[in-house]
């Protein structure tokens, strides 16, 4: 993919998460099932988490009752969803642009590093590989990395919201073949760009960052398998 298609790609999310943040915000009110499951690899000795495109705190509410003596440091590139999430649970936010390298520079190192529904916001291999190694470079010895990516085309509710490129002014041979284009419709029509992310896809990237697939599950949405999970270390 072309370096200006995914710059285009970026500023699309960009876009579509500073216009329906509050709806989108709303729409995320209770913890996913999923985030449960996650707490199984949260040991007790586990006192620091970053969470890597945090958007308007959902994970961080959820620690906050769940995990309440950790640490918590939540990241994002909207402004707007890092307003809600200072509202909802006590932490340190930060704004930094997790599509772009040595965007975690500063930060220190964690006993987890979580990353939920936002890496299939980073269009491009190589933006992906290199956030996960940047993430797994901040990350405590024994550690482990969680990560969430949507598996919408598992759904066929989820498939209705598919929309041609061609709405964007972009064409398929602009895009890879995991990419895909979809619709909002809540409080207005937006579109943002999604990659389908499979297990091929993350083992791909993990060998890259030199980290080990410890476990992966589905869970969430009406169907149950709505998200697939993954932990790293």
């Amino acid at each position: 993919m072309k370096d200006e298609v995914e710059q285009a790609l970026l500023s699309l999310n960009r876009q579509f998460y500073d216009q329906f943040a509050r709806p989108f915000a709303e729409s995320r009110a209770r913890p996913q099932p999923g985030f449960y499951h996650l707490l199984e690899y949260i040991r007790p000795e586990d006192s620091s988490l970053l969470d890597v495109g945090c958007g308007e705190g959902r994970f961080g509410r959820f620690l906050s009752n769940n995990a309440p003596a950790m640490e918590y440091t939540g990241i994002d590139f909207t402004e707007k969803f890092l307003q809600y999430a200072r509202t909802g649970h006590h932490g340190t936010y930060l704004l930094r642009d997790i599509s772009e390298p040595d965007c975690l520079d500063g930060l220190g190192q964690f006993d987890v590093v979580a990353c939920l529904a936002t890496m299939q916001h980073i269009p491009g291999l190589g933006r992906r590989s290199q956030l996960l190694r940047e993430m797994a470079a901040h990350l405590a010895e024994s550690g482990r990395i969680l990560l969430s990516n949507w598996q919408f085309l598992s759904s066929d509710r989820q498939r209705r919201k598919l929309v041609a490129w061609s709405e964007i002014g972009l064409t398929e041979d602009d895009v890879a073949a995991d990419d895909y284009l979809l619709s909002w419709q809540r409080d207005g029509l937006g579109y943002r760009y999604v990659a389908h992310l499979n297990e091929v896809a993350i083992g791909e990237m993990a060998s890259i960052a030199g980290l080990r697939i410890i476990d992966h599950f589905r869970s969430d949405g009406r169907e149950g398998d709505l998200n697939l999970y993954t932990v790293l270390g």
